[in-house]
């Protein structure tokens, strides 16, 4: 298994033809989780899964590749987005990852003509997908100047998707950088988190430094007000943290310590009254 990863990486070419293969066989698009994922997005958005739809349905002349069971999270995701932002502004999108350009071109297909879409990739060869469906700038993940020069060329980032180069230290950089810019009521995924538990993307089970054990210290940093151990000050921030397989999504917000409300009438007072 050693042999054959190092091979894949060593030949990003062999690899692409697999994927390329394994996508137009349709391999694991029947599965528990796929129907799991598909009927959830169902539900919350009206009975559409529009990215399916769009995926499968896909004429364009890029290569896309996607795990099957993230199209659904996907339209779950992203469907409040569609039409822009809720104050009716154009939606700002930043993709990690640009690789065959193709989902830039579906990403631009699902959110429409007036988002404001930026794809960043550190191979030099993905510049000539700059203007097509997006804008393409060619620079590291884990450089956070390169980033923030991103983000305000985009003037400002209301969703960032992390499906960049999957090893850990890099998306730590990416969303310690990136989440203190998102807008107020934005949403930060990172995608293909399976790569947690690779030792060749520096991840491990219960590895600490992955994405997913960063993920588990911010839901204790959520919950701050309840222990006496404190939170980083980006934890604070998180309104809320979506976990499915391979992926993971947080909602800006937070910030302002909960309370809670009783009404009704109480039984003794009932009891008065009889």
């Amino acid at each position: 298994m050693t042999f054959l990863r190092r091979t894949l990486q060593n030949h990003p070419q062999i690899k692409r033809a697999i994927k390329s293969v394994a996508k137009s066989a349709g391999l694991f698009r029947d599965s528990p989780a796929n129907d799991f994922y598909r009927d959830l997005a169902e539900v919350k958005t009206g009975g559409h899964d529009a990215f399916s739809t769009l995926f499968y349905g896909y004429d364009g002349d890029h290569l896309i590749n996607k795990w099957n069971h993230f199209l659904p999270i996907y339209s779950l995701l992203f469907a409040p987005y569609r039409n822009g932002m809720p104050d009716g502004r154009p939606l700002r999108f930043l993709e990690i990852g640009v690789y065959e350009g193709g989902s830039l071109d579906l990403w631009r297909r699902f959110f429409g003509e007036s988002a404001i879409l930026y794809g960043i990739d550190v191979d030099p060869r993905c510049a000539v997908f700059d203007g097509r469906a997006a804008q393409v700038r060619i620079g590291s993940q884990a450089d956070p100047a390169f980033l923030r020069s991103v983000v305000a060329e985009m003037g400002g980032v209301d969703i960032v998707l992390d499906d960049g180069s999957h090893v850990a230290s890099h998306q730590r950089v990416s969303f310690e950088t990136l989440f203190p810019l998102l807008a107020e009521d934005g949403l930060y995924v990172a995608e293909d988190l399976h790569t947690s538990y690779w030792r060749d993307y520096e991840g491990g089970y219960r590895r600490k430094g992955t994405f997913l054990e960063m993920t588990k210290a911010f839901i204790d940093d959520m919950h701050a007000w309840y222990h006496h151990r404190g939170a980083r000050e980006i934890g604070r921030g998180i309104g809320a943290i979506h976990v499915y397989d391979s992926i993971v999504a947080f909602e800006k917000g937070g910030g302002e310590r909960p309370f809670h409300t009783t009404i009704g009438t109480p039984q003794r007072a009932i009891d008065r009254v009889r």
